[in-house]
């Protein structure tokens, strides 16, 4: 680590800061990151005369890209399930931790990542979960995102008047769609994209707040998607379009022209000519601009017109006689037979008026709020990447943009904190095969045409919230073990010899440049009868030689300590603070905030919220019982452990947030068809429900993201 010389003042400024939960001054921040203080010159953003936003909170890009918080860098992966030509596998963590070490994509796993987005994106901006090491940041091509558009201040007095905390919530939803947009910035490839799909309420502000982030030289378009044809509105001319910004990240992006079919009406007009085969075309001339020579057109010389040259060389001039492709006008010049078949379509500009959004009554429609049409995402994967390219999309929601890369030939990750719209999205995986097929504009598909194929292999994992058993089983591999308990407290795993360094075992890893313990727990003894207490300390700071002084830390499960957070002092009467990182906890302390876990949504309007959360916690069992009844289900028992925000355990339906339902249960995989939300549970537990058959399953969601094991009806 290199050293950085403060003086006694700046140490002052920065203990200050950190007690009152402040922001460094940016002059200090330079000197502590110079490395990002080069890359983010403030005198050359000056200079440019860039057009910013500035509002309270907002910080610099680089305290958000050096997150010093212990609770507020990324969390690790954890594997849920894996699925494999649409059935499950049954891998497991250090199964796809092998397969990861490669390095290489012949063994990539599509994702769909349930957690909070910000914290993902620092995950990979980190690049040390081994799920993903070397294979995301700065590997991204292409980024989708489709951000919740409603704020506190949509829903202002009846005179348009906005009170303080609605204003303040604007500048907190700016500020976390910027942070945001930062970390994706930095995971994207050097030839990458990346489009912003808002509406009216805030595309105005992304627009300046994106030309901070991303260069105003690298805007490329301001898509406007004409999402309806009508809308009544009373007071002002009807909303029927959203917004969609394009930006690149450099001048090298990935741009692939795309095209729409010509109308009937343009078919009609310009290619009413029908050859003997039944094939419509049209006479274009040949000649281009600029002046050029003559040319023979079989025994006949042809001077171009003044001023023009003939487009086609001598070779493919008489290889166009030769086919029938020249064909004479009646003047006695000659053209080009173009055939409408041979055409790519009308070249697509930045008004998409040609794509509807889902239909009510079409397969596509999953019931999803704010779920965008395949078409809409199938032109910008099929404009901004390319085959075998990576596309992500951190507001997953129905999963539209991992139908249409999976479609496309492109890999994916997709993110979301709801579980519902994982379950969504695992369903649409699944059964891909089923769905429409995709493709450009002449690629021969056929209108109704099914994808028809199985979903590549791709997993599902957590991040954020923890099984805590199945940490536990990564002690069969003792490396699988370190790196993912070193990433569960931002201590990422060190390649120098600490071990020596400190002249102790066991220590793996660095934390603010204090040595950190792993307890050993993939060796029997020390998880069964070894138990850190002070004799075990004492023990540590003898070996140590009288060496070790300062903080250290041990991350251990809390049922291997009998001991706290502990200060003793070495031979040369040093003080040792040993801090506990202990797990599974509810949750975690944070230094700068206090800590809560965000709530699944209890009703479909609240599906789409923003969601900012920090730390970690491990789930709790949620228990369920259903039965049926005439008019469909009833809940007849419903247990989660936790608490509501005066530390008292909810009772009855109050913890439950949703209810998942998978009408025809095969026994294997839950394949949810329908999500009842608590809102529409009736407080004695009775749900209205149709279409079941004999065997159905249910999964229970509290409002802190624990599921129930599928219970069978």
């Amino acid at each position: 680590m290199v050293k950085t010389d403060l003086t006694d003042e700046e140490k002052k400024l920065i203990i200050e800061a950190l007690n009152n939960n402040t922001e460094l001054p940016p002059e200090l921040m330079t000197k502590l990151f110079p490395g990002l203080a080069e890359k983010f010159d403030v005198a050359k953003l000056d200079r440019a005369k860039i057009v910013t936003l500035e509002y309270a909170g907002k910080r610099s890009e680089a305290a958000i890209l050096n997150q010093s918080s212990p609770t507020d860098a990324g969390s690790p992966l954890q594997v849920e399930r894996c699925f494999k030509g649409g059935s499950l596998t049954g891998e497991t963590q250090l199964d796809l931790f092998k397969k990861a070490k490669s390095g290489t994509d012949d063994n990539w796993q599509n994702l769909i990542v349930q957690g909070d987005n910000l914290q993902f994106l620092k995950t990979c901006q980190r690049n040390a979960d081994p799920l993903i090491k070397d294979r995301v940041k700065g590997k991204v091509k292409l980024f989708y995102i489709d951000p919740p558009f409603a704020t506190k201040s949509d829903f202002g007095g009846k005179n348009g008047e906005r009170s303080y905390s609605d204003k303040v919530a604007t500048a907190e939803f700016i500020e976390g769609l910027r942070e945001r947009l930062i970390y994706q910035r930095e995971l994207l490839d050097e030839d990458g994209s990346i489009y912003v799909h808002l509406d009216q309420k805030m595309s105005h502000y992304a627009k300046i707040m994106m030309d901070e982030v991303y260069g105003k030289e690298n805007f490329q378009n301001g898509i406007v998607w004409r999402r309806t044809y009508a809308h009544s509105d009373a007071n002002r001319f009807g909303q029927v379009h959203d917004s969609i910004l394009m930006y690149r990240k450099s001048t090298k992006n990935v741009f692939n022209k795309q095209y729409r079919p010509h109308s009937d009406s343009y078919i009609k007009s310009h290619y009413g000519q029908v050859d003997d085969n039944g094939r419509r075309y049209r006479l274009v001339t040949l000649s281009a601009a600029g002046p050029g020579l003559a040319r023979c057109f079989g025994d006949k010389v042809f001077e171009p017109p003044k001023g023009r040259h003939w487009a086609w060389s001598q070779d493919k001039i008489d290889e166009g006689l030769r086919t029938g492709k020249i064909v004479f006008a009646k003047t006695g010049q000659p053209n080009i037979k173009q055939y409408l078949d041979e055409v790519q379509g009308t070249v697509v500009q930045s008004i998409w008026d040609d794509i509807p959004p889902v239909n009510p009554v079409s397969p596509e429609l999953l019931g999803y709020p704010t779920q965008k049409p395949e078409a809409l995402l199938s032109r910008i994967i099929l404009a901004s990447s390319n085959p075998g390219d990576l596309v992500m999309d951190i507001f997953g929601g129905s999963g539209t943009t991992a139908a249409v890369a999976e479609k496309l030939g492109r890999r994916w990750i997709v993110c979301d904190f709801g579980k519902h719209a994982i379950y969504t999205m695992q369903k649409r995986m699944l059964r891909i095969g089923e769905s429409k097929a995709l493709g450009p504009v002449k690629s021969g598909i056929k209108k109704n045409q099914k994808y028809g194929k199985s979903p590549k292999p791709f997993c599902v994992v957590s991040t954020g919230a923890y099984d805590f058993s199945r940490i536990m089983k990564l002690r069969e591999n003792k490396d699988a073990y370190i790196d993912f308990v070193l990433g569960l407290f931002q201590s990422s795993r060190d390649e120098k010899d600490l071990s020596g360094k400190y002249r102790l075992t066991n220590i793996f890893g660095e934390k603010d440049g204090d040595p950190v313990e792993v307890y050993p727990v993939w060796n029997d003894e020390y998880l069964k009868n070894i138990r850190i207490d002070e004799k075990y300390l004492k023990g540590i700071i003898l070996q140590s030689r009288g060496k070790l002084k300062g903080n250290y830390y041990i991350i251990t499960p809390e049922t291997c300590t009998v001991v706290g957070d502990t200060t003793m002092k070495n031979s040369a009467g040093n003080e040792v603070h040993f801090k506990m990182l202990k797990f599974p906890y509810k949750i975690l302390e944070d230094v700068s905030r206090n800590f809560q876990i965000q709530q699944q949504p209890s009703s479909q309007e609240n599906v789409n919220n923003l969601i900012n959360s920090t730390g970690f916690y491990f789930n709790d069992d949620v228990e369920i019982e259903v039965e049926r009844i005439k008019q469909g289900l009833k809940i007849t028992q419903f247990e989660t452990k936790i608490l509501d925000k005066q530390g008292e355990r909810l009772k009855g339906l109050d913890g439950l947030a949703m209810l998942l339902v998978d009408v025809d249960y095969d026994g294997k995989i839950f394949d949810m068809d329908r999500t009842v939300f608590a809102k529409d549970i009736s407080d004695d537990g009775k749900i209205r429900m149709t279409g079941l058959t004999e065997s159905v399953a249910v999964i229970a969601i509290d409002k802190h993201g624990n599921e129930s094991k599928p219970f069978i009806i």
